[in-house]
């Protein structure tokens, strides 16, 4: 195990922005695989996994099960300043540093963040990012592909079946991705997934324990470690694909409180009930949110309140599973 800097920033108005790594295997290993946490000041959930997955590689590595196959870089936090004072965007101008890559070393400071991160993963094997939704709530577990037509397909579905996640996305990407991590490692030739927790904002212990297990399942899988019969928590699942605009949006009509009476994974029929939006001054019932489709419920809106005109759950089609 070796910690080491790869990039830092003089702030004016904070203390420095450092970004460190640390680093697991042999450097001369015929693979890589890098694993990036936080680039958003609110992802609590993705950078507490990643400080997980450093303890738990640390014992592996002590035990003598990191095989030297794989030199492996886990970066749990990336965005430490905005962390710092509980803000998702880059303060001074709310720039996003997950939409600056490859990122431009003479450039705004996001770009010049984005860019000294870059140099350091963007010729990995293997690329994780443990990333989070634009909309605030909570979310089935689940493994995202970009389809940048850059690498073999059939190889990135192969990779993301590993993890063993009960579902895996497909997502085809819009002009507005194409200065994403995931996209630009795999025009970089990085096989690259985008892994999602239930949470982002807040510590979900059993959430993250199924996460890292199943980040652990795909080290096994490439070769990166090894682990004992039974020894993971959450066994892993049979992965079944669907397309990210195969997603049913739910949306309200009014506003209010937001009271849900189902879960995430939970199995719906088309007309069930999903929520009721109550009134804020006497309780009274304003809308009820039904299914519009057979499905599993896949997201849920996090706020006791939610405005009008707001997706409050997304709904997995049972017929859109591929």
């Amino acid at each position: 195990m070796h910690q080491k800097e790869l990039f830092r920033l003089e702030t004016p108005y904070r203390e420095t922005l450092a970004i460190k790594g640390t680093e697991f295997g042999p450097a001369d290993a015929p693979e890589s695989l890098a694993v990036v946490g936080a680039l958003r000041g609110n992802e609590i959930q993705q950078a507490y996994i990643c400080a997980r997955l450093v303890q738990r590689l640390q014992q592996l590595e002590e035990e003598g099960r990191i095989t030297g196959r794989v030199k492996m870089l886990v970066i749990p936090v990336v965005n430490s300043f905005s962390m710092n004072i509980a803000h998702r965007f880059w303060p001074m101008d709310s720039t996003d540093i997950n939409r600056m890559f490859p990122g431009y070393d003479q450039g705004e400071t996001t770009q010049r963040i984005a860019a000294g991160l870059f140099e350091h993963i963007q010729h990995a094997t293997y690329g994780i990012q443990l990333a989070s939704y634009y909309l605030p709530g909570h979310f089935e577990p689940h493994v995202r592909v970009t389809n940048a037509k850059a690498l073999d397909p059939a190889r990135l579905r192969d990779l993301a079946r590993m993890f063993g996640f009960r579902y895996a996305l497909v997502k085809e990407p819009s002009p507005f991705d194409t200065t994403t991590l995931n996209y630009n490692w795999q025009v970089w030739n990085t096989y690259a997934c985008s892994v999602y927790s239930s949470v982002t904002s807040s510590i979900n212990e059993r959430a993250a324990q199924f996460v890292l297990a199943r980040i652990l399942q795909f080290m096994e899988g490439i070769g990166a470690i090894t682990l004992a019969e039974g020894e993971l928590l959450a066994p892993a699942a049979e992965t079944q694909w669907a397309r990210e605009e195969d997603l049913v949006n739910v949306r309200t009509q009014r506003a209010g409180f937001f009271r849900p009476v189902v879960a995430v994974t939970q199995t719906v029929q088309q007309g069930d009930v999903l929520a009721e939006i109550l009134d804020t001054d006497n309780c009274a019932v304003r809308e009820v949110l039904v299914s519009p489709v057979s499905g599993t419920v896949f997201f849920i809106h996090e706020s006791e309140l939610i405005n009008g005109e707001t997706i409050a759950f997304k709904v997995l089609h049972a017929s859109e599973v591929l």
